[in-house]
C-alpha cells in the first residue's frame, strides 16, 4: 500500500511539473491577439497540432523564428511538420530572375494547389523554398573565393551543358549535384565519419559514414545541402568560407567575436508575429535533401516531390540530367528555444519496409522482400576504411542496397503522420505529393541550461554539450537514407563534434558544413588537417 501511494504521489509531482512548465510558457503569450495564439495545451494531440498547422504563406505563424508549440515531444513533432510545411512550400516564381526572393514562399499559392503537379507524369515545374537556399558547394569554393550573392545558384558543371537536356522544366530552375573540387573535400572531416571521400570521391554520393546508396533499380542517391539566408548572410560577413577566418572568429582572435563560431539564433516568439518574419530574423536553417533518379518512371511522379537535376558521378564523369525524387530530408533549424538546434527527418513512405505500411505500389525503393543470399544483409556498408592504406569499395556501386529500418516509427508517430497526410489529402483532392512524406523522429533539447552566454564562446572545444536530447520513445534519430548505415546513432551523436576548417578540436556550433572550406589566406592550415591519417 505504501509504495502505491509513493507511486501515486511522484505521478502527482510529475504531472504538476509539467502543468507548470506549459502554464509559465503559454502565460508568456500575451492574450491580446487570442486569435492569432497556437493552441499550447498541455497535452499536445493530432487534433491540437492539426488545428495548429498553418498552409497559410501569408500569416506570421508559417515559418517562424522559433517553435510556437510547447516544448514537449508532441509540441516539437508538430512544429517539424510546420517547418515541412513551409520549406516545401513553391519559391515566390520571381526567383531566379530576382535572386533576393530566394527563400521566398509563392504567396499567392493556396494549400488547394500545394504540391499538385502541374502534370502527373512530368517533374514538378516549381522549386521549394528549400531549394532555392543557397547550396553549401555555391559557398564553399576552390581557394576560397567568396561565393556568389544569395539566390545566384551554380552554372552547370563542365561538359553537361553539351548533352541532351529533359524538357517541361522551368528555366534557370535546375539542380546540379556534382562533384565537388578536391580541394573543397577534407579528407580528415567528420562529416564522412568513415573517411570515404578521402579527396575523391564527392559529398553528392557519399553518406556520413559507409558509403553511397544504391536504390532498386541499381541507381546512386545524390545528396545536396542547403543554407538559409541568416547563416549565409553570417558566413558571408565574417569570410568563413576561408579556414582562415573561420579560426580568427572561433578564437576570437580579432576581438570582435566573443562567442566565437556562433550561428544566428532566431529570434524570441511566444506567439505567432503579425505578419511573415524578414529571413535575417530566422535564424539558421541547415537542410540536407537525399534523392532517386526517376527518370524511367514517370507514373511515379506524382508520389514524390521531383525535379530536374545535372547528375555528374564522381567516380566516372559521366554527366547526365535526369527527373530525380526527394527521399529523404533532414530540416536542422536554432532558434532561442533550442540554441543547440531542432532536428526533424523525413521520408518518403516508400523508402523501406514499416511494420505499420503496407507495400506501396511500386515496390520498395531501397528493399527487396524477396532478396536472398549474403548480398541480402540489411544495412551493409558499402566501404571498408584503414587509416593506413585508405578505403576500398566492397560493392560494385550498380548494386542494390538491401535497407531496413533499425528504429522502427513508433505508434504516437505514425498516428500524427497520418492525421496529417490525410489532412493534406483532403485539402489538396488527393494530388498533392506531400501526402507521400512522413515524419520519422525529431530531436531536441529540452534543458539547453548548458548553453554559455555568449554561445558557444571563443575558443569552444568539441564535444558542445548543452543538456540532455530527447526524441520520440528515446529512439535514435536516424533516417534510412542518409545514415543507412548507422542507425544506431542520433544527428548529436556525430554534430556535437563538429569543427572549424584546419582544426580537430574548435567547435563549429554543430555544423559539419566549414568543415569544406580551403583557404587562400593560409593554405596550410588545412593541408595540415589533410595530412593527418584519421
Amino acid at each position: 500500500m505504501l509504495k502505491h501511494r509513493i507511486g501515486i504521489t511522484v505521478l502527482l509531482a510529475g504531472t504538476l511539473v509539467l502543468i507548470v512548465y506549459a502554464l509559465l510558457w503559454v502565460i508568456d503569450v500575451p492574450r491580446s491577439n487570442a486569435q492569432e495564439m497556437p493552441a499550447t495545451e498541455i497535452a499536445q494531440s493530432n487534433d491540437t497540432c492539426l488545428n495548429s498547422l498553418s498552409f497559410d504563406p501569408t500569416s506570421g505563424g508559417f515559418l517562424t523564428s522559433d517553435t510556437l508549440m510547447l516544448p514537449t515531444q508532441e509540441g516539437n513533432n508538430c512544429y517539424a511538420w510546420q517547418m515541412f510545411i513551409a520549406m516545401n512550400w513553391p519559391t515566390d516564381p520571381g526567383w531566379p530572375a530576382t535572386p533576393d526572393l530566394a527563400g521566398e514562399p509563392d504567396r499567392n499559392i493556396d494549400v488547394s494547389a500545394w504540391g499538385v503537379p502541374q502534370d502527373a507524369t512530368k517533374p514538378m515545374a516549381t522549386v521549394p523554398v528549400w531549394g532555392s537556399y543557397k547550396a553549401a558547394q555555391a559557398i564553399f569554393l576552390p581557394n576560397a573565393a567568396k561565393p556568389t550573392g544569395w539566390g545566384v545558384d551554380l552554372p552547370a558543371p563542365s561538359g553537361c551543358q553539351s548533352n541532351a537536356k529533359l524538357s517541361g522544366y522551368a528555366t534557370g530552375s535546375t539542380k546540379y549535384l556534382t562533384a565537388v573540387s578536391k580541394s573543397a573535400i577534407n579528407p580528415a572531416h567528420r562529416f564522412h565519419l568513415s573517411t570515404g571521400t578521402l579527396d575523391t570521391q564527392s559529398n553528392e554520393i557519399m553518406e556520413a559514414t559507409g558509403g553511397w546508396l544504391t536504390d532498386q533499380d541499381g541507381n546512386l542517391v545524390f545528396f545536396e545541402r542547403r543554407v538559409g539566408k541568416a547563416e549565409f548572410d553570417y558566413i558571408v560577413s565574417n569570410s568563413l568560407y576561408d579556414a582562415a577566418d573561420q579560426l580568427r572568429v572561433a578564437t576570437n582572435a580579432d576581438q570582435k567575436n566573443p562567442a566565437g563560431l556562433s550561428l544566428p539564433v532566431g529570434g524570441y516568439l511566444r506567439r505567432p508575429p503579425s505578419e511573415p518574419q524578414n529571413q535575417a530574423e530566422l535564424g539558421a536553417f541547415e537542410l540536407k535533401a537525399a534523392w532517386r533518379i526517376l527518370t524511367k518512371h514517370p507514373e511515379q511522379y506524382q508520389r514524390y516531390l521531383t525535379t530536374v537535376a545535372w547528375l555528374k558521378r564522381p567516380d566516372t564523369g559521366e554527366c547526365t540530367q535526369e527527373v530525380i525524387g526527394l527521399v529523404g530530408l533532414h530540416i536542422i533549424h536554432k532558434t532561442d528555444t533550442f540554441p543547440d538546434f531542432i532536428w526533424a527527418t523525413f521520408e518518403q513512405v516508400d523508402n523501406v519496409p514499416d511494420d505499420q505500411a503496407a507495400k506501396p505500389p511500386y515496390g520498395y525503393s531501397f528493399n527487396n522482400p524477396d532478396c536472398t543470399g549474403n548480398d541480402c544483409t540489411p544495412n551493409q556498408p558499402r566501404i571498408d576504411c584503414n587509416k593506413d592504406t585508405g578505403c576500398k569499395d566492397l560493392f560494385p556501386r550498380n548494386q542494390p542496397v538491401q535497407v531496413t529500418r533499425v528504429q522502427q516509427t513508433t505508434s504516437a508517430l505514425t498516428s500524427l503522420n497520418t492525421d496529417i497526410q490525410n489532412k493534406i489529402s483532403r485539402e489538396t483532392g488527393g494530388k498533392s505529393v506531400f501526402q507521400y512524406y512522413k515524419l520519422v523522429n525529431v530531436l531536441w533539447d529540452g534543458s539547453p541550461n548548458g548553453a554559455p552566454d555568449p554561445e558557444p564562446g571563443a575558443n569552444a572545444k568539441v564535444p558542445l554539450r548543452y543538456g540532455t536530447f530527447e526524441s520520440q520513445d528515446s529512439l535514435k534519430v536516424a533516417n534510412t537514407t542518409m545514415e543507412t548505415y548507422i542507425q544506431n546513432q542520433s544527428c548529436n551523436f556525430c554534430h556535437m563534434n563538429a569543427t572549424i576548417a584546419g582544426s580537430t578540436t574548435l567547435a563549429s556550433d554543430f555544423s559539419f558544413l566549414f568543415q569544406d572550406a580551403g583557404s587562400a589566406k593560409n593554405p596550410s592550415l588545412v593541408k595540415v588537417v589533410r595530412d593527418v591519417k584519421p
